[in-house]
């Protein structure tokens, strides 16, 4: 079933490179000993303790969970890591490396901006707070000065925390900033390429000679891959573990004894690490495990009898399970549904009609894209029907899924981010139809170059949005450039009460939602003063704006205290400011019972009256005696 020409590289590896002895008994007791505890442990949990206590858990269970993910993946690739060098070559190991820079580079092409408000803050702020803490939480009350991170308040969030925990990792070693969040989603771009373009490599199955770098090159240029790939959101690294999975499947597959059927553990540990990894970047990851075993199955059908494999499922079970405690800990959130239903078969019409009409319409998605897809769905069914059934699958999970959901649709809000998680099967298929015309067309140049000109002309045509900023949530991008702006004017010392204090926070402020702080606010100024010398400011924001019941509450508090304005901006129909609340009317009227008062003796004054002695007032000029 392996393709000679796609694939010129050994296809038993194993032989050359024997696993020790001890290595099988000590992987059938990982997995059943991990199985064994993560078992209990869910058990345990969901029995006996409330959703509330539940969710207090999540913050530590799942970042243990990502930690098991991150060091036994990193064990089997690493173990592995000189013969799989060997075994793919030179070419294909510089041709990833050229893939990888190549998706980083186009991302640029798009500006670096956000486009989900204030999500993809919220994921900064995350990975800020595990970078600092050790906990996966949303801080709601924090002080950021002179290096330092402490964390007050905070709360859970209910979208998974693969993506945090991954930017967390950037910001222990380059500090937490927009910049370096920027940089780390373009580097998932340009990574998933690469792992695409090995995992075709390896791919145990038929394919076109040139599918495994035309569907690498088919992904990197995907208009929505590039457009959200110089964001922050969770979607290009979603697809990127996704398609390390399909990776360590591929590699599962053929790194094992073709004789027996026997897989080895070593890649066994990489497919269970890849797998509970994925899961925890979006919920609806978790369908990568179909995709795995679907791939596995259409490898070789003995994979159904084979002790590693099961054990690696196992093993992935006990990684995932902080994750799974995670979703059932918010299992009753509406996920922003008004009425509760997040998934029904109401939604299907008007999602598929726009998630279809993407492939067609020629607004994000160039219709040469659809062309070639189809022209490899074509090729899989005449020529390699088990590999187009699990492209099939592929596709059908990361698209579908999305259909059924109430805010699916590509029409609705910033949706259109969840094409990327199905950019890559997409891509898998433009991949082989190109490469598949290709091998029918190079003996006729003419129609060769036709062709290829129609498609380029075309696919450059539908990136025609990819600099642009869209005008989606403008106000909420306005008022994001705001912050930034009243951020390089705050005194140091300072603290921002917001409804949005997770950019607050990324931009090095201290801040805090209103509700956390408001009694001290109303009854303790002096004491909140002496915290916060550099003074205590209120964002007049986006929500504000929008929202009465916030305008009411903002509105009494700028009232009762006087407040003055430090700055304001118009965007639009949205006006912005910045209220300092520390007036002397707030400290004389709110400062509460502190003992420690406002020092009395102010350097303007001393300064004031040191120049009245230094410069003496000239004399009156003497009356003449009567």
């Amino acid at each position: 079933m392996t393709s000679a020409d796609a694939n010129p590289i050994p296809s038993d590896p194993s032989h050359s490179a024997p696993a020790p002895r001890w290595l099988r008994p000590l992987w059938f007791s990982l997995c059943l000993t991990a199985f064994g505890v993560a078992a209990f442990w869910v058990q345990h949990v969901v029995t006996d303790y409330t959703p509330d206590e539940q969710r207090l858990m999540v913050p530590v269970s799942t970042v243990w969970g990502l930690h098991g993910c991150l060091v036994l993946g990193l064990i089997g690739l690493l173990s592995l890591a000189g013969p799989l060098g060997r075994w793919l070559g030179r070419r294909h190991l510089l041709t990833g490396l050229g893939l990888a820079v190549l998706g980083y580079l186009a991302c640029g092409l798009a500006p670096q901006t956000t486009r989900i408000f204030y999500d993809e803050h919220i994921y900064m702020q995350i990975g800020q707070t595990l970078a600092r803490t050790g906990r996966a939480e949303y801080a709601t009350y924090a002080r950021v000065e002179y290096g330092d991170f402490t964390t007050y308040e905070a709360w859970v969030n209910k979208q998974p925390n693969g993506h945090p925990y991954l930017l967390s990792w950037a910001y222990r070693l380059f500090g937490a900033s927009e910049a370096v969040s920027h940089t780390v989603e373009r580097i998932a771009v340009g990574f998933t390429a690469a792992v695409l373009y090995f995992a075709l490599v390896l791919a145990p199955l038929t394919l076109p000679a040139a599918a495994p770098i035309a569907a690498a090159l088919c992904f990197i240029f995907t208009p929505l891959v590039l457009w959200w790939g110089h964001t922050v959101s969770a979607e290009p690294t979603a697809a990127a573990t996704t398609v390390a999975v399909v990776f360590a499947a591929c590699l599962h597959a053929r790194w094992r004894n073709l004789e027996t059927g026997e897989s080895s553990p070593l890649t066994g540990v990489i497919l269970a690490a890849t797998a509970a990894f994925a899961a925890y970047f979006r919920p609806e990851s978790m369908l990568v495990y179909p995709v795995a075993a679907s791939l596995l199955f259409a490898a070789d059908r003995r994979f159904l009898e084979d002790r590693v494999t099961w054990a690696a499922l196992a093993l992935s079970f006990a990684l995932l399970s902080p994750n799974l405690l995670h979703l059932w800990s918010v299992r009753t959130e509406d996920w922003g549904a008004t009425d509760g239903r997040r998934f029904d078969s109401a939604f299907l019409a008007k999602n598929f009609a726009t998630n279809a009409g993407y492939f067609v319409q020629q607004k994000w998605f160039p219709l040469a894209g659809t062309f070639l897809a189809f022209a490899g769905a074509i090729w899989l069914a005449l020529r390699s029907r088990w590999l187009g059934l699990t492209a099939g699958i592929w596709f059908l999970i990361s698209w579908g899924i999305f259909v059924l959901f109430y805010a699916g649709g590509y029409y609705y809000g910033a949706s259109s981010r969840y094409a990327v998680v199905s950019a890559a099967p997409v891509a898998l298929f433009m991949g082989i139809g190109a490469a598949a015309l290709f091998a029918a067309l190079r003996r006729q140049p003419l129609a060769l170059a036709g062709v290829g000109l129609i498609v380029i002309l075309n696919w450059v045509a539908a990136m025609h949005f990819v600099p642009t900023l869209g005008r989606e949530s403008n106000e909420a991008r306005a008022d994001v450039d705001f912050m930034r702006e009243v951020a390089a004017q705050l005194p140091t010392g300072s603290l921002v009460l917001t409804n949005d204090p997770c950019v607050w926070t990324m931009l090095g402020r201290n801040a805090a939602q209103l509700d956390r702080v408001e009694p001290m606010i109303r009854n303790n100024m002096k004491e909140m003063r002496r915290q916060y010398p550099g003074g205590i400011y209120l964002h007049w924001d986006y929500w504000v704006n929008c929202t009465p019941r916030f305008a009411e509450i903002w509105k009494k508090l700028v009232l009762d205290a006087r407040g003055t304005i430090f700055m304001r901006r118009n965007a639009e129909a949205a006006k912005l400011a910045m209220f300092r609340l520390d007036t002397p009317y707030a400290l004389e009227k709110m400062g509460g019972n502190s003992q420690v008062d406002v020092p009395p003796i102010d350097l303007d004054d001393v300064a004031a009256e040191a120049l009245r002695e230094l410069v003496p007032v000239p004399a009156e000029p003497a009356k003449p005696a009567p």
